[in-house]
């Protein structure tokens, strides 16, 4: 070989082994380096870690964390009545979950969750890559287990000290709990835009859904939001939705979750995403905010995120039924005072425009079951109107011709003999939507109402309306309103006669008296409804006729100081009670609720059963953490000693906004409020709850009867001539000016209060009495509610005899005197005798106060002296 080629040879030998070499060297000192660098970072992290790991939250909180959960209001069959709180959440169990969405939230969100400690290093890689790349932190890199970590312990700040804490702390829960445990908690915690929170909300939410019921398409959808739940939001933007759903869809593939046809027939799926509100099931918004103040007044800060499902004595049937007798009498009540005109007149161009119509029907607002709608059509005999949903209604003659020109409450135009006398092409009017699907033309009412039912045997609230719509107005006037009653507090007067020793044959003069007492300030000219005087009159036929003067002068007799002690035995307050004479026309100042629960009295016997309408308190998880008590009846009870269950509704009578003081929380030595009380503690340890006896059983059994009469053939004869049954009673009521109409009645299950006036004391108008106006409200609820309900009128008590008595004279008659008789109810102990001598009617006589009695009808009897009024 030439010198020179094996120069050539030897220095590629040469080069060969120094490059060899080099690598050798490079790749040496690089292992070392990295495993230098390895031991750094190994180091750091566990001197991190060992930092860190004390300040870590304790991972066995996660099992008894609080979701935020809204508190829900339910009638006692179960009907949603009220949702409060900011945050819609619906806690579900893992084992509730569908695949489908299981799926999908590991496809986009975590597709190594079942395999990875906690912490994904794949995902970190990319995440400290693109922080070299471009100097910023960016996404990637949150394992679901880190977005449990992030949401329930730690702020949404971007710091790496945050992240080295979310790192850890991830790792921490993934050895103590379940992977199954950790995506529970994922799914009911995480946010999803339009103020729901879990997937199971979101559910309800977009599709209006259980979570079970979810579609393929709709599931991914859902599993898309996480990541930008504004952005992806199918409602808002519903193109970027779709592309991120059909991302998901993709991931679902790509990992075997789903088939290719799945994957085809969801990605051509429209999107049905929707806002779905949360709309009760019954109307029952007075009632609603009654449970929101209590469980707020019980519970404090807590009563709107701890998901408190608050069960109601609500029944649903009852209280819809109650809702529509209250509106049918309010506008019936405008139906006989005419037309105020029509809400709004239309220009020719929005009717000409469909689509400017019903945006402009829009903005009217519906209270109640009114709708607004549009005249587009009229002649003579028939006007066509059309509904913002596109619904067209006719109304001829008979339908329009209630609508003659209102001039004042008392006064009204000339009757209408054509349709278009009354409307007009463009008149926006309101027609009241009837179940049946018909519609009939009526007006806003301009005046007020308020209906109240309650079971006589528990206390229960069954019904109640506080007002035409709650969102015309809030104001309870159930529980909040304080009205004079009229003539509907005379059966408390009578009461406290009967207690005084009269009967109800003891004979009153019906006849014109003037009064001059400086407690009524000056000179008084009391006058019965119709103005007309009936002379002497027995004490049962003076409540039947509503006779004004004789309950004067019944109330004279007793005393008016007996009288009062005597109602407040009913649950009224003396300082709601004016002191004078006054009293017996219903010169007191009342609620509905307090009338309807004082006339359960009368219905059950004789027991005050105080009112209420919490039935239970559960938990979110069904766990019940408060029943009412139950109520027992209790003959040997002291009367003056309130119930707890009063406080339930106190705070809604006077209006309070803080927590109300309750029984259990006064010391009864002191009468200092203990300062360890705690109202949950209180209100949950009752178990039953006393209803003294406080009247004579005899005393509300004829009290019952006599009321019974009220609605048989009195000022309440057309609901008896409706019901037809002989189980019910009641008491009319109208103040001076008809500033008010009552009527509060009973049957055996049901005592309820019905109340129609101005709240700015405006006069209903001449003949608005409560026989007319309120009384058709209690008429239209009781037909619903005894609807194959047996006539069944309260059991006769021991100790009441019944003697036959001259119709005109009070007096006993054996039978034979060819007057009128009827048989009467007496104590036993004082009862008339009959006699021969005592069988022709004899004449009657008065007493100084103007009281002419049946001889023995009275045990302190005085002697009988005329007297003239």
């Amino acid at each position: 070989m030439p010198r020179s080629s094996s120069r050539r040879h030897h220095r590629r030998r040469r080069s060969k082994r120094t490059g060899t070499s080099w690598w050798r060297i490079t790749f040496k000192w690089l292992a070392i380096f990295g495993f230098c660098a390895a031991l750094i970072v190994v180091a750091g992290a566990g001197y991190l870690y060992s930092k860190i790991s004390p300040t870590l939250p304790d991972v066995a909180h996660l099992s008894e964390v609080q979701l935020q959960m809204p508190m829900r209001v339910f009638t006692s069959d179960g009907q949603l009545v009220a949702e409060y709180g900011e945050k819609r959440r619906e806690p579900v169990f893992i084992s509730e979950v569908p695949d489908i969405l299981s799926n999908a939230i590991i496809a986009s969100e975590d597709q190594h969750f079942y395999s990875h400690p906690g912490v994904a290093w794949q995902g970190l890689a990319r995440a400290g890559l693109h922080l070299v790349k471009t100097g910023k932190k960016g996404p990637g890199g949150s394992t679901i287990t880190m977005q449990v970590a992030r949401n329930f312990f730690l702020t949404r700040d971007r710091t790496y000290a945050r992240k080295l804490t979310e790192i850890f702390l991830s790792l921490k829960i993934e050895r103590e709990l379940a992977k199954d445990q950790i995506l529970e908690l994922y799914i009911n915690k995480i946010y999803l835009g339009q103020r729901a929170y879990g997937f199971a909300a979101a559910a309800r939410v977009y599709y209006n859904k259980d979570i079970g019921d979810l579609t393929l398409p709709e599931a991914a959808m859902l599993a898309g939001l996480p990541k930008a739940p504004s952005t992806f939001n199918p409602i808002v933007n519903p193109e970027r939705a779709t592309i991120r759903r059909n991302y998901v869809l993709g991931r679902m593939l790509d990992l075997g979750m789903i088939s290719a046809t799945d994957y085809t027939s969801a990605k051509n799926a429209p999107v049905t995403a929707s806002q779905y509100v949360v709309k009760p099931d019954v109307e029952a918004n007075y009632v609603g905010e009654m449970a929101r103040t209590r469980i707020k007044n019980l519970f404090g800060d807590t009563w709107a995120t701890a998901g408190y499902r608050v069960f109601t004595t609500i029944d649903s049937k009852a209280q819809e039924a109650a809702n529509l007798a209250l509106r049918n009498a309010l506008y019936n009540y405008e139906l006989r005072h005419g037309y105020q005109g029509p809400v709004d007149t239309l220009d020719p161009e929005i009717l000409a425009d469909a689509d400017l119509l019903f945006e402009q029907l829009d903005t009217y607002p519906e209270y109640g079951d009114l709708m607004p709608a549009a005249v587009v059509a009229v002649s003579p005999e028939q006007a066509v109107v059309i509904t913002r949903e596109g619904a067209e209604f006719s109304f001829d003659l008979a339908a329009v011709e209630w609508a003659r020109e209102r001039i004042s409450v008392d006064e009204r135009g000339d009757e209408i003999t054509a349709v278009n006398e009354v409307l007009n092409v463009g008149d926006v009017i309101n027609i009241q939507m009837r179940n049946d699907g018909t519609a009939r033309f009526v007006q806003e009412p301009s005046v007020e109402g308020a209906f109240v039912s309650v079971s006589p045997t528990t206390g229960q609230i069954q019904a109640l309306v506080g007002g035409f719509d709650y969102y015309r107005s809030k104001f309870n006037r159930v529980t909040q309103a304080r009205r004079q009653p009229g003539s509907t507090f005379k059966p408390f007067i009578y009461s406290a006669a009967l207690e005084y020793g009269d009967t109800p044959a003891t004979i009153y003069n019906d006849a014109p008296v003037v009064f001059h007492d400086a407690a009524l300030e000056g000179e008084w000219r009391p006058q019965n409804y119709s103005g007309r005087f009936f002379g002497p009159t027995r004490l049962r036929e003076a409540l039947v006729k509503s006779r004004n003067l004789v309950s004067i002068r019944v109330l004279r007799e007793i005393t008016v100081p007996f009288a009062i002690d005597h109602a407040k035995r009913f649950g009224f307050e003396e300082q709601h009670m004016p002191p004078d004479l006054s009293l017996s026309l219903g010169s007191a100042s009342v609620t509905p609720m307090e009338l309807a629960s004082s006339f359960g009295v009368f219905a059950n016997g004789g027991y005050k059963i105080e009112p209420h309408f919490i039935e239970r308190i559960e938990d979110p998880r069904g766990n019940v953490i408060y029943t009412a008590p139950k109520v027992v009846l209790c003959d040997d009870c002291d009367p003056a000693v309130k119930s707890t269950m009063v406080e339930e509704m106190r705070a809604e009578t006077l209006g309070l906004s803080t927590r109300p003081t309750l029984v259990a929380e006064v010391d009864p030595d002191t009468g200092e409020i203990s300062s360890d009380y705690d109202p949950r503690e209180a209100v949950m340890q009752l178990d039953i709850v006393n209803a003294p006896l406080v009247v004579d059983p005899r005393n509300a059994y004829i009290m019952n009867s006599m009321m019974r009469d009220v609605v048989r053939r009195g000022t309440a004869r057309r609901a008896g001539e409706a019901l037809g049954r002989s189980d019910l009673g009641g008491k009319t009521g109208t103040t001076n000016n008809q500033l008010d109409a009552w009527f509060s009645g009973f049957s055996k299950d049901h005592v309820a209060a019905a109340w129609i006036g101005s709240d700015g004391l405006d006069p209903l108008g001449r003949g608005e009495a409560g026989g007319v106006a309120a009384l058709p409200i209690w008429t239209e609820y009781m037909q619903t509610m005894l609807q194959g309900v047996e006539d069944e009128p309260l059991p006769e008590p021991e100790g009441l005899e019944r003697v036959r008595i001259d119709w005109k004279s009070g007096q006993p008659s054996a039978g034979d005197s060819g007057g009128e008789t009827l048989l009467e109810y007496f104590y036993a102990e004082n009862q008339p005798e009959v006699t021969k001598t005592q069988a022709a009617p004899r004449a009657t006589t008065a007493s100084s106060n103007g009281v002419v009695a049946a001889p023995a009808s009275r045990q302190d009897q005085k002697e009988a002296v005329e007297e003239l009024f």
